[in-house]
């Protein structure tokens, strides 16, 4: 018997019993709707942490810090000092950019300064980065343009940033509504001169004039930053510090940056599931070093019960489905015993009755796990359209490989199902079958 007659025998004997062969592909519908659709919930929930942690930086950056701080020890349940074991210099920066699936590095200054907008004043915290490694590093402008490497003063301000009259009294800059500034179209300059629009500004601090090339997003921890090129913040820096030392002494002055060392480093990983290997590997060379993504395993670990529950109970759908298909098998037996007997007799062999009975199997468990998977795109809709209108973070999502994976499941378990029941028929007696009424 060749398998274009054998599926067109197995598809006939279905549709002689349609009653009953529907009942069983309900079943298999049932059972692998409500195990996709659990998954799918699992997956939503990761995605959606996933997108959550987005808002604060990118997944596939690891921060990377001077060894030396303060850190957690288990046997004591305290905060201890941490041993200083090198320094987080140029040096170390060239050492992560040789590392294997590093695609950008960038050392971090960071200094608290001010924004000038003609007569307007705005508190900012400036971050200085390589300009040529920002859009790498996944930071999103939502106005104008990144840094590029050939930016030298240029800024991106961040949407949370806010100008404020500075004649105004400290009560009135933060409750009055604040001055409508176009960053993208001012002439904006930057000073550490805090009196900078008063009476009291000091004369002697020339603002620098910068070009703001773009506009950060007003969400997310970058809001309220402003992002230079890290050169020219070390100048700032620089002038800064001898400033101070002019006005409080040289042991009075600020001590910042004294050493080479930097304050922070970031290191973009090319996929995300590199990060934890590549944040392990600068660990070991004695730095400290995290990454949104450790806020991600934890997340995930904190909900692998519930997804393990939910797997479960679609789980126990398709052990239902399973035994109503083998259930509908033996049924087929007791009822073409007699036609099992003659298809022995006329020559049929064994492997051919075994593989007729598993090929109505299958169809069952195909058939079923095809419909289940749409029922599962319509039930994935509604919990996301329910989910959103609630304004809830849980959202179902069915990827390709869940859907294939769910039909061929189902498949899987349709002929393991009809196993039992073709071994009992390939074990039938002709003569006793042909006598069979």
């Amino acid at each position: 018997m060749n398998t274009r007659d054998m599926i067109d025998m197995a598809l006939r004997n279905l549709l002689k019993r349609k009653v009953r062969t529907v009942l069983t592909i309900l079943g298999v519908v049932i059972g692998t709707a409500s195990i996709v659709v659990m998954v799918s919930i699992g997956i939503g929930m990761n995605k959606g942490f996933a997108q959550q942690l987005e808002n604060w930086g990118s997944l596939q950056v690891i921060n990377v810090y001077p060894s030396g701080g303060m850190v957690y020890d288990e046997e004591s349940d305290s905060m201890k000092q941490e041993k200083k074991q090198d320094e987080l210099n140029a040096k170390a920066v060239e050492t992560f950019r040789q590392m294997e699936h590093v695609e950008a590095v960038s050392p971090v200054i960071e200094e608290y300064m001010y924004l000038t907008a003609g007569k307007y004043v705005a508190d900012a915290s400036i971050m200085g980065i390589e300009p040529g490694a920002m859009e790498a590093l996944g930071y999103k402008v939502e106005e104008g343009r990144a840094l590029s490497a050939e930016d030298s003063k240029a800024i991106v301000v961040g949407g949370g940033v806010e100008f404020y009259d500075p004649k105004l009294s400290w009560e009135m800059r933060y409750t009055s509504e604040p001055p409508v500034v176009d960053v993208l179209n001012e002439k904006i300059s930057i000073t550490y001169d805090w009196n900078y629009g008063t009476r009291n500004a000091d004369k002697t601090i020339k603002p620098v004039k910068v070009d703001a090339v773009g506009k950060l997003s007003a969400e997310g921890n970058d809001s309220w930053r402003v992002i230079m090129p890290i050169k020219e913040l070390e100048k700032l820096q620089k002038a800064r510090q001898e400033w101070e030392k002019k006005q409080y002494g040289a042991n009075n002055g600020s001590n910042r940056n004294q050493t080479k060392e930097y304050q922070q480093v970031l290191v973009k990983v090319d996929e995300m599931d590199h990060v934890q290997s590549v944040q392990q590997q600068i660990k070991d060379l004695g730095f400290r070093a995290s990454s949104l993504t450790d806020e991600l395993e934890a997340m995930k670990e904190t909900t692998k019960m519930l997804r393990l529950v939910l797997g479960a109970i679609g789980a126990v759908s398709m052990v239902v489905a399973a035994i109503s298909i083998t259930n509908t098998m033996v049924m087929a037996i007791y009822e073409r015993t007699k036609e099992i007997g003659i298809m022995k007799v006329i020559g049929a062999s064994l492997k051919d009755i075994k593989g007729l009975f598993l090929t109505e199997a299958a169809f069952i468990g195909f058939s079923g796990g095809v419909i289940g998977i749409v029922v599962s795109f319509g039930i994935s809709f509604i919990v996301n359209v329910v989910a959103a209108r609630q304004g809830s973070t849980m959202q179902s999502s069915i990827p390709l490989w869940l859907a294939l994976g769910g039909v061929a499941f189902a498949t899987g378990v349709g002929i393991l199902s009809g196993y039992l029941p073709a071994k009992r028929a390939m074990k039938l007696s002709a003569l006793t079958a042909i006598k069979t009424e």
